[in-house]
């Protein structure tokens, strides 16, 4: 049974990030993982899903999974090196 992110405790969302930090690069994750380990909603991940530009993604069945590797990568290049780069 999947559970929500506003119905997680903390405990539930340390352990999630936790074992996130701990797996392998090929593991896949639900998205209430990679929200927990960007700090973002699920919502968020939903609509870079739909309007493009996000993280790589595999659907099985109902549920969307992500791979630790697609994560980290999109993390890398989102980063930002100085206000300039903000303007392209």
């Amino acid at each position: 049974m999947k559970i929500k992110l506003d119905q997680m405790t903390q405990k539930d969302k340390d352990d999630r990030l936790q074992r996130f930090l701990s797996a392998s690069e090929q593991q896949l994750f639900p998205q209430e993982d990679i929200a927990i380990y960007l700090t973002c909603s699920t919502h968020t991940l939903q609509r870079l899903r739909c309007t493009g530009g996000g993280i790589p993604y595999s659907k099985i069945g109902r549920s969307v999974v992500y791979k630790k590797s697609d994560v980290l990568k999109y993390q890398q290049n989102q980063t930002i090196m100085n206000t300039a780069q903000l303007a392209s």
